[in-house]
């Protein structure tokens, strides 16, 4: 910031200088009197500037303690991704024992002569009055029941 007001406060006294001599002198030596004062503020900015950047001194640039920071967000991220893996196993047993719990599978034959699982059922009974039900609407499809993961 202090190397930008040194370059302002040059560049504006040569302007100052050169519209003042532009008042009582000639345009000509008014133009060069500017110039000059410009060039004397470019030479100060650049006097301003370090000789070699030290990556320390910058400012807002610091990366002291940055190792430890990320390492804490990594293993934070490593829990959060367990705890998730978990739940997700978790629910995976639920949604696992539902389906094994429908003991009895109601299946139509389709006309290219696979099976499709139409219906699945805790009980054969269940499953039976689900076929029976199914076959009064008279449709052409053959409906049967079997176990569960013996289709």
């Amino acid at each position: 910031m202090r190397r930008w007001s040194i370059l302002a406060i040059g560049l504006g006294v040569g302007l100052f200088a050169g519209s003042q001599l532009a008042s009582s002198r000639a345009q000509q030596t008014a133009l060069w009197a500017g110039v000059a004062a410009t060039v004397v503020g470019l030479v100060m900015f650049a006097a301003s500037q370090p000789d070699s950047p030290d990556p320390e001194a910058a400012e807002g640039t610091t990366f002291a303690g940055l190792g430890p920071r990320v390492e804490q967000l990594l293993k934070l991220a490593e829990e959060q991704a367990a705890d998730h893996l978990r739940q997700a196993e978790k629910d995976a047993r639920k949604v696992r024992a539902r389906v094994e719990a429908g003991l009895w599978v109601v299946l139509r034959q389709g006309d290219d002569g696979a099976r499709y699982e139409v219906a699945r059922l805790e009980s054969r009974s269940d499953a039976d009055s689900v076929v029976a039900a199914l076959e009064a609407r008279g449709h052409l499809q053959r409906y049967s029941v079997a176990p569960a993961g013996g289709e």
